[in-house]
């Protein structure tokens, strides 16, 4: 078994929020919360950039999971290995997100909140045909007018320029840096920094019409 899937199981041994029932070859576990049924769950060690060539083995056979983790948690999913992973269908995340996952009835539906949530709003917009995601946190945005717009999330209280910069650093492009949650704000730094490589930091209400220009 490969370093990341012990260490998973592990984690899984020491804590109460699941049971390991079983350790497959491949670095497959599988796993359970209490009361809930038990499902398969591939674990990756990738430390960098989540691809294609990294989940499509994980669905060749018929034994498919139904939730896949990567270990390091900071890695990014591309969009092409979550696409593939959804359709599939599975799920994907972090270990707090697999014991989310392992209390639906559909184990393999789960989706994160945040994500979903970004993903339907931007989708569902008047003047959007299309929503690639890029990578986890990140969007394209194809518009009926105007050209396409590259929209990251970014998980802070009050924006500053260095989560601006943090996110340039992470994801390389963007568009438009959007604010995740509802409370606090965007600063006038974090605008002056996303200004200053031609983009923009809003809030989530203000993307919207943004999406509309």
């Amino acid at each position: 078994m490969g370093s990341a899937a012990e260490w998973i199981a592990n984690k899984i041994t020491e804590g109460n929020e699941l049971e390991l029932i079983e350790r497959l070859a491949g670095d497959r576990l599988v796993v359970k919360a209490p009361g809930w049924e038990a499902f398969q769950v591939a674990v990756l060690g990738v430390r960098e950039v989540i691809t294609l060539d990294h989940v499509e083995p994980l669905f060749q056979g018929t034994d498919n999971p139904y939730f896949v983790l990567n270990i390091p948690s900071s890695a990014l999913w591309r969009g092409d290995a979550m696409m593939m992973i959804h359709d599939a269908p599975a799920a994907f995340g972090t270990l707090g997100d697999l014991g989310k996952a392992a209390r639906l009835e559909c184990p393999f539906l789960y989706r994160d909140k945040q994500w979903s949530f970004f993903y339907d709003g931007i989708s569902q917009h008047s003047n959007v045909r299309e929503v690639k995601p890029l990578y986890d946190r990140v969007f394209e945005a194809h518009r009926r007018h105007g050209a396409p717009l590259t929209i990251a999330m970014v998980d802070a209280y009050n924006m500053s320029a260095e989560d601006i910069r943090a996110a340039r650093t992470r994801y390389k492009h963007f568009d438009i840096a959007v604010k995740m949650t509802s409370y606090g704000s965007v600063t006038s730094a974090a605008s002056q920094a996303a200004a200053s490589f031609g983009a923009e930091a809003l809030m989530y209400g203000d993307l919207l019409r943004r999406l509309a220009k």
